[in-house]
């Protein structure tokens, strides 16, 4: 098969990416972005990479050669990172919903378009990042893709290449305390990134029928429950 990927240089996309080249399941993957990603310790990741080289804004102007099978977006930023909320929307909101109908003009019957949002995504929410998380889900099955999987995960564990101060002590902080999201509190356990991007390959491995939107809780990344 072959696969599209979006934000493989971020905590997620990395993972995501790495196990994606050295799957048997795929034969190319196209990675869309503003600088390459390293694959010296990859295998075979020069031979099933292909690089598209491409700012966010410029994503309406590409055109995909290759017919994609599944299609994976992890772009997410923070507003400090960002710069702005205007900024913050260009990212997680507006180059997201470029990305799907990048993927959409193929008209694939059998695409499969893997997401990553939020925990407590909600369009109306009254806490901003909330807000845009639950405004781009509702974008998104708007385009009504043949399968849309949406992954909603709490913080995120892991080692980033930039640094978020506020996100490194929430990892510190709430990522030892782990073991105290027990009961209701269970679905707002931190998880680790590997974790996630687990679970966005096992899920495009899945089998599902078009037409599909599942919404895959951080609970059930934490227990691999994805059907």
């Amino acid at each position: 098969m072959i696969a599209v990927i979006i934000g493989a240089t971020g905590l997620v996309g990395n993972t995501l990416l790495a196990r994606i080249i050295e799957s048997e399941q795929y034969s190319k993957v196209l990675v869309i972005g503003r600088s390459e990603p390293n694959l010296v310790e990859h295998q075979f990741g020069a031979e099933k990479v292909q690089f598209i080289d491409s700012q966010l804004d410029e994503l309406h102007e590409l055109t995909l050669a290759d017919k994609v099978d599944h299609a994976f977006c992890c772009l997410g930023t923070t507003i400090k990172q960002a710069g702005s909320e205007e900024a913050f929307i260009q990212v997680d909101k507006l180059a997201v919903l470029a990305f799907a109908k990048l993927c959409q003009t193929q008209a694939n019957p059998s695409l499969k378009f893997m997401v990553v949002t939020s925990l407590g995504a909600d369009a109306k929410s009254s806490v901003f990042y909330n807000r845009i998380k639950g405004e781009v889900e509702q974008a998104l099955k708007a385009l009504s893709l043949p399968v849309m999987n949406i992954f909603q995960p709490s913080l995120l564990l892991g080692p980033r290449d930039n640094r978020r101060l506020l996100e490194d002590i929430g990892q510190t902080i709430l990522g030892g305390l782990s073991f105290l999201f027990i009961g209701p509190l269970r679905q707002y356990q931190p998880i680790d990134a590997q974790m996630v991007a687990e679970s966005m390959y096992q899920v495009a491995l899945k089998p599902q029928v078009a037409p599909t939107t599942q919404i895959i809780t951080n609970a059930m990344m934490h227990h691999c429950h994805y059907s």
